[in-house]
This record gives structure tokens, sequence and C-alpha cells, in this order.
């Protein structure tokens, strides 16, 4: 005896009861249909209501040390003490991106970075996760006059700060790589010394060659490269894509300070601007299950920041996979069909490729192709023949 399920209903299919069966599945049938026309208006208006995404502002993160540098940054503060001029950086000069600005009180040099590595470390990690930078820019005072530096090093023993424990918890910093590692700024670093000698009265230059001293500076300098070689996947949801240090003389007028901050920002951001971001992991819609020799349709789509063109590639689980296909615009739909030959469960993977060959992380679908008897297979599609309603039903 063969049985199968409708509406969550058990049929019994024999030769004594075919006859009432039938009957049953007639009387079931304007049932059904009406349900299966829902699922369909369903599935038509949640394709066509998918969220549009949106491009929101990335932030960039500046912190300061000693004067000037607190004070030349203090109008992206968003501190009213610090900053009661209220705060300059959300989307700074209409750019698309936040400016974010810490820095202990001028003078006593408390509160947020104060002069003890132990509060630097718990203040660096807690303000990163708040923000999540696209770029990291410190400030600290030193040889100047805007001197940016390119290296910074893993110590393992450090110039003693003003409180116990007057050495780094942990040291070195870094426990993933070993002690005196270097890492290297990700700024734009020359094109910033260029554009401050042009627009200012400063001397900015590159020190490529030397360090940022094995105190406070050093430490901040280390922590923010170290953070952006974390996250500096351009295709993770908060990617951290340039990092880098500075060191001001404390002889540097605060005016001429801000417009140097004003010309490394713009700097920064015209780099940012120039690096493609890979799509995003595409979204797959279609039939979660179905049966063999059949083909089934499938809708992707992915979005790109950059509003690249994309290609998308199909593989079907069953050691198929499609070429690349496109163009296709940003958030629009790529369809393609795909018919299974044998019984089981498969996973469907589809990535998406920009014009400049950016690809996105795979998107995965599982889907199943029952395992009926081919007799009863025979029989279904007869039924459907005459029954058209039953597909949904049965598959």
């Amino acid at each position: 005896m063969n049985h199968y399920y409708c509406g969550g209903i058990t049929i019994y299919l024999n030769k004594k009861n075919l006859i009432v069966g039938f009957v049953f599945i007639l009387l079931l049938g304007g049932i059904a249909q009406a349900a299966i026309t829902n699922i369909q208006t369903y599935k038509k208006e949640k394709l066509e209501s998918s969220p549009t995404i949106v491009n929101t502002a990335h932030n960039i993160l500046l912190t300061g040390f000693w004067n000037p540098t607190g004070l030349m940054i203090a109008p992206f503060s968003t501190d009213p003490i610090l900053n009661p001029d209220g705060w300059k950086g959300e989307n700074w000069e209409d750019l698309g991106f936040n400016i974010h600005s810490y820095f202990p009180t001028p003078g006593t040099y408390t509160g947020t970075f104060e002069v003890d590595y132990q509060d630097t470390w718990n203040d660096f990690w807690n303000i990163t996760e708040e923000i999540q930078p696209i770029a990291i820019i410190s400030f600290g005072a030193g040889a100047g006059p805007w001197e940016i530096e390119y290296n910074a090093r893993n110590l393992g023993f450090w110039y003693p700060d003003e409180k116990a424990p007057f050495q780094p918890t942990p040291c070195p910093p870094d426990d993933t790589v070993e002690v005196d590692f270097i890492r290297h700024a990700t700024l734009p670093l020359q094109r910033i010394a260029d554009l401050v000698n042009q627009e200012t009265s400063l001397d900015a230059w590159v020190d490529w060659s030397g360090t940022p001293g094995s105190y406070l500076c050093e430490y901040m300098a280390y922590l923010g490269m170290w953070y952006q070689s974390l996250h500096n996947e351009s295709s993770s949801s908060q990617p951290c894509l340039a990092s880098g240090f500075i060191h001001v003389h404390a002889s540097v007028p605060v005016t001429e300070a801000m417009k140097a901050v004003n010309c490394t920002l713009r700097e920064t951001i015209t780099y940012l601007d120039t690096l493609n971001d890979p799509p995003t992991t595409p979204d797959i819609t279609g039939p979660s299950s179905g049966k063999i020799a059949t083909s089934y349709t499938y809708n992707v789509t992915a979005y790109d920041v950059n509003e690249n063109n994309l290609w998308f590639i199909w593989d079907w689980g069953d050691g198929t996979t499609s070429e690349w296909m496109g163009p296709f615009a940003s958030n629009t739909i790529c369809q393609a069909t795909h018919m299974w030959d044998t019984e089981g469960a498969f996973t469907i993977k589809v990535k998406a490729r920009d014009e400049w060959g950016a690809e996105s992380s795979w998107a995965t679908l599982e889907i199943s192709m029952p395992k009926y008897q081919q007799k009863t297979i025979l029989f279904i599609e007869r039924l459907i023949n005459y029954f058209p309603v039953l597909e949904e039903i049965f598959f």
C-alpha cells in the first residue's frame, strides 16, 4: 500500500479505496487551488519587496595625546566638555564619512586615553568595537613638524608610564607575532605629506625608516596598525582599510595643525574612495525541494557598493557548474534554471564577481529531490495531468 500526504491528511491508495481517494482529492482541489494561489502571491510580493541595501557612512577614528594633537582634533569630538562648539564630524564635508576623535583632556591628560598603557589599551578596543572605523589616524607630540610614521614595533619592553604597572599588559601587546615585529602604516603617506606641504606652512614628511619612540605614541601607532591588519578585508561588514600615526611638534599653532588635519582627512578619504569593494554575498530564492528530471528556476541578487556590474557563477551541487553569467546591474535579478538527474540532497552555491574581478563569498541553498519509487512518480504525474493543482501538494 502506498500513502501520500495532502494538506496534512494521509491518503491511502490501493485497489479498494482508489475511487474514494479520487473523490476526496476532487473535494480538496478547490481548497488547494486557493492555498496555492495565496502562496504564489506571497512569493511574488516577497520577491518584489526585497529591501534595497543602502550604503551608510563609514567612521574614521582620530586619536590624540599631548598638545596640540588633542586641541587640533577637538571639532570631531562628540564630548560636549572637550568640544563645546558641537560635533563637526557627521558626513564631514559631504564626503560620506563620519569623523570621530578621542583624546585626553588637554593639560591634565586624564579621561579617555590617559597617559597609561592599561587605560589606553582598554579605551582603544572599546572605542574601535563601538564605532568600527574604516580608517584610524592617530596623533602624538614629537619631532614633527608633521612627521608621518611608516613603522611601529611590537615591543617587549616599553618606556615606563606614570602609573603602576609601568609596562603594558599584555607585553608585548600582540601575541600573534614575535617580539619587535614591525607593522606598517597603510595610509596614503606621501600623498598626505604632499597635500599638507601644499596647503599649509608646515613641513610634512614621511619617516620611512625610523620608529615612533617606544612610548605611548608607538604603542598607539601599533594598536591602530594591528587593528587594521585584523580587519583589512574589504568584504568584511566593517572593514578597516587604512591606519597610521603622525607626530606633530608641540610648537605648531593649533589653527595650522587643524588645516593639516583636514588635509590628512581629505587625502585619506580620496584614497578610500579609490578602493574597490567586492559584491555582497548573494541572496538565493527558489524551491528547496522537487523531483528529478524536472527543471527548476532560481533567482539571485547581490549588491555592489561601487555600483559595478556583476557576473554570477552557479555550482549546482551535482558536479555541474555554470559559466559566469552577466553582466547584471547591482541589486538586479540573475535567473538560472537547472535539472537534477539523481535523487538526494544537494547544496546550490552562487557567488558574484564585479567588473574589477573582486568576488563575493559563496551563498548556499540546501535542496532535496524526494526519493519516490518510479511507479509512484508515474502515478502522481498522471494525477497531475488531470489535476494540475496537485503539483504543489506532492512536490
